[in-house]
């Protein structure tokens, strides 16, 4: 006889929270339709107004939505209520994650692997489908092969999923060791991905955690040779990535034979270069502007291309200048033989907006560090911060502290943040003023925009939840907890979807949930 089982209230709790860890990684819509369910299933209850009670007597979760509360209050003395009301549907998770996971019944810890193997596996998911169109699409910027979200918010995924993978095979006694296999090649994977991402917020917070566990097992560890080992990594692993870092700024910079350069008047084909050791700087230690001729570039061009010399190639830059930086990589001049030396799979990089030979060659970590390279050179030269990640930064957190200086005490409100940065922006006279930006680093722009207490309430609100329930302990808490401190250095992470999801979530889940979190021993 079959006994047909009900769905009860906690399983459709489970059924949210499984839901919303799968979206976090791949959907906007299941992240929304997740919260939906959570939201809907507490709220048609007849126990609810117990949860309300309940979630006014927990400490942790009330002293949480405090960040809500902020944005809230901030309403008071803002202009722009349109940006305002958009700007709190955004960060609605942050306050009723934590009301509803807090006053729900307890995530055990069988539960809790469960929701974290189903995040992991949608992380997978994507991960492959990214890379899939990485081998298979033409794209301007490999970054955007994360199709799903940001490739920011992604890289945040990555790294918690590292995080809890590691700890699935460190810790559980019951995993066979072909099933720990697994887990390492997963993990290695994963790592894999994040380099081809090219997500420099998630790499550098990836080096961070493996500073941080390493330094972890060397304390830890009571067999000298052992930790003598550790200690050893430890040391050479930031001097690596120095003399990484230190070769690839030699190789990008470094002339050889600068002082003896015997410049020639004319090509082959009788037609005059054009010289210019000044304007354009150095590239892959070669100058930019030697050995250019615009008549032959124009010509022999059009033989390679049916895209017109003098429009933009796809990422919106003069496809001359990218023919020619492109040139310059391969160590080519700028003429007719130059542009005939290029196969067909570097035309259409060019085309594209591929600039470097290196973005094509090496994918990844040097690309990376190249383009950061480039970009300071513009910028340098020309002060130019327009498509440059870096230096766009560095513009905007001067805007900020200039809107702080002005607005120190209470901040310029909840709506008023992208006319605040405008305004100073023109008054810096930068070349992002008009592009609708923000500080891109969430303490800058709590700070600009509720002032010095607002500021200190953010930071209380983050911190002292899990100082009152010891959580800064337990393994999973605090590895999220680090991933999130340290994006917010770089990056608004809560002023988006993906963003404030992933916050709000999964500090709730590790906080809040009542599950009692493991602790790497």
């Amino acid at each position: 006889m079959l006994i047909k089982k009900t769905i009860t209230r906690n399983d459709i709790y489970l059924f949210g929270l499984i839901l919303l860890a799968i979206g976090i990684p791949l959907s906007n819509v299941l992240m929304s339709s997740a919260q939906i369910i959570l939201l809907a299933n507490w709220l048609f209850d007849k126990n609810i107004l117990k949860k309300i009670k309940l979630f006014f007597t927990n400490k942790p979760a009330l002293i949480f939505s405090f960040i809500f509360l902020l944005h809230l209050i901030g309403l008071l003395y803002t202009s722009d209520f349109n940006y305002a009301f958009k700007d709190l549907r955004t960060k609605i998770p942050i306050l009723f994650l934590p009301l509803v996971i807090s006053t729900s019944s307890i995530i055990d810890a069988k539960k809790l692997k469960l929701i974290l193997s189903f995040f992991v596996a949608s992380v997978l998911f994507a991960s492959l489908v990214c890379y899939y169109i990485y081998l298979t699409s033409v794209f301007d910027d490999v970054r955007q092969i994360s199709i799903f979200i940001s490739h920011i918010r992604f890289s945040l995924d990555i790294c918690l999923a590292i995080c809890i993978l590691f700890y699935f095979g460190y810790k559980d006694p019951s995993l066979t060791n072909t099933k720990k296999w697994i887990i390492n090649l997963l993990l290695i994977w994963l790592v894999f991905f994040l380099f081809v991402l090219q997500a420099f917020t998630g790499i550098i917070i990836l080096v961070f955690l493996f500073l941080i566990f390493l330094l972890y097992f060397t304390i830890s560890i009571k067999n000298w040779t052992y930790k003598l080992i550790l200690l050893s990594t430890f040391i050479a692993f930031p001097f690596i990535i120095f003399m990484f870092i230190r070769a690839g700024i030699h190789s990008y910079f470094r002339v050889e034979n600068k002082n003896n350069i015997k410049l020639e008047q004319f090509t082959p084909r009788g037609n005059l270069y054009y010289h210019d050791t000044i304007a354009f700087g150095v590239e892959n230690g070669n100058y930019i502007g030697l050995y250019v001729c615009p008549d032959e570039l124009k010509a022999y061009w059009a033989k390679r291309s049916k895209i017109n010399i003098d429009s933009n190639d796809r990422m919106g830059q003069h496809i001359s200048y990218t023919l020619i930086r492109f040139l310059n990589s391969k160590g080519f001049r700028k003429d007719a033989d130059g542009v005939m030396a290029l196969n067909d799979k570097e035309v259409k990089a060019i085309e594209r907006g591929c600039a470097n030979t290196i973005y094509l060659q090496h994918p990844g970590l040097l690309t990376r560090l190249y383009k950061a390279l480039f970009e300071y050179n513009a910028y340098m030269i020309s002060g130019n911060t327009r498509g440059h990640s870096i230096f766009q930064r560095l513009e905007l957190w001067k805007a900020a502290i200039g809107i702080i200086k002005n607005n120190f005490w209470f901040g310029v409100g909840t709506g008023d943040m992208v006319t605040v940065y405008d305004k100073q922006l023109k008054i810096m006279n930068s070349d992002l003023s008009g592009q609708k930006l923000r500080a891109h680093n969430q303490y800058l722009s709590i700070f600009s925009a509720f002032g010095i207490f607002g500021f200190i309430i953010f930071i209380f609100a983050l911190t002292y939840p899990p100082f009152l329930n010891r959580s800064f302990k337990d393994y999973y808490f605090m590895v999220f907890f680090i991933i999130i401190c340290l994006s917010m250095i770089n990056e608004d992470t809560i002023e988006s979807q993906a963003g404030v999801s992933f916050f709000a979530f999964f500090y709730s889940l590790f906080l809040l949930s009542g599950v009692k979190a493991p602790e790497l021993k």
